[in-house]
């Protein structure tokens, strides 16, 4: 799944000037006011309005050729900004798809271990209750431990980040479902999508790299803030907007993309020569892997 969403944020590049000028120009407001206004004054709107008062009545801003290098140079450092949000965010995505550190990992696994050996006894302790009076709280209480565990990770955790193991968690589900390698077969299986499938997928991961970028800007912030304290708070409050809408649209992600697999997993057999009558299965799925991976 790394590769994939590599292969898919390549085409946000193309849209990155219309991403980050409102953004760019956003923060250098911030940090223009927070120097004008400084810790002490954080909340002089009067200060404010006496500087840039003072500022349009500069001679030098009544001309022509001065106003057009005074926004040429805004765009310059818009578009630096836009392409350091982007490398920022870039770095942001990788570290939460990294496998470390270890030990946030093993932390991770150590509390889905747990979760799910509760679970496994509510399955037992709900097999027994069957049909008897208790039978209904015990299942209810099989079904709450399982999501508890699934807010985890719905597969073994393998990464130090929620994101990073529900992303991996795709690749894990088909291969236990489908013994499909998705690395090798989601190429192919891409290509006979249907264009809507195709674009609702894009939009997911769209998405999930915007905020990525809104994290970037978000330390845009919170650097602000070392002279003007409220973009510090305006920082965490978009860090934090941030974390949850990744959530929100990792998960997205990582759903249409196993859905892909479950409901177009056959047009991929049949487009590669492989008879596939009713559903994908183990067996298909093994041939699938075996005729993509080419001996590698």
């Amino acid at each position: 799944m790394t590769k994939i969403l590599e292969v898919l944020g390549g085409k946000l590049a193309e849209r990155w000037l219309a991403l980050m000028l409102v953004p760019s120009v956003l923060l250098m407001t911030v940090a223009a006011a927070g120097d004008t206004l400084g810790h002490r004054r954080w909340h002089d709107i009067g200060l404010l309005l006496t500087r840039l008062d003072r500022l349009s009545t500069e001679p030098a801003l009544r001309s022509t050729g001065t106003l057009i290098l005074v926004l040429a140079g805004l765009l310059a450092a818009s578009a630096g900004l836009g392409l350091a949000a982007t490398a920022l965010g870039a770095a942001v995505e990788r570290l939460w798809l990294a496998t470390r550190p270890r030990f946030l990992t093993d932390r991770r696994r150590r509390r889905w271990d747990e979760a799910h050996a509760k679970f496994n006894r509510a399955l037992v302790e709900a097999a027994k209750a069957e049909r008897t009076p208790e039978a209904s709280a015990a299942a209810a209480r099989a079904r709450e431990l399982n999501a508890r565990r699934n807010r985890i990770s719905p597969a073994p955790p393998t990464h130090p980040f929620w994101l990073g193991d529900r992303i991996a968690a795709v690749d894990t589900r088909v291969w236990e479902t489908y013994r499909l390698d998705l690395a090798s077969a989601w190429p192919r299986l891409w290509l006979t999508l249907p264009e809507d499938v195709r674009a609702e997928i894009s939009t997911a991961r769209a998405k999930l790299a915007a905020q990525t970028r809104l994290v970037a800007w978000a330390v845009g912030y919170l650097a602000v803030g070392a002279v003007w304290w409220p973009s510090a708070v305006l920082g965490v409050v978009t860090a934090a907007t941030a974390w949850r809408r990744a959530r929100v649209a990792a998960l997205a992600f990582a759903e249409l993309a196993e859905s892909a697999v479950d409901l177009h997993g056959r047009r991929l057999a049949e487009s590669l020569g492989i008879l596939c009558e009713r559903t994908l299965t183990e067996d298909i799925g093994a041939e699938i892997t075996t005729l993509l991976r080419k001996q590698a």
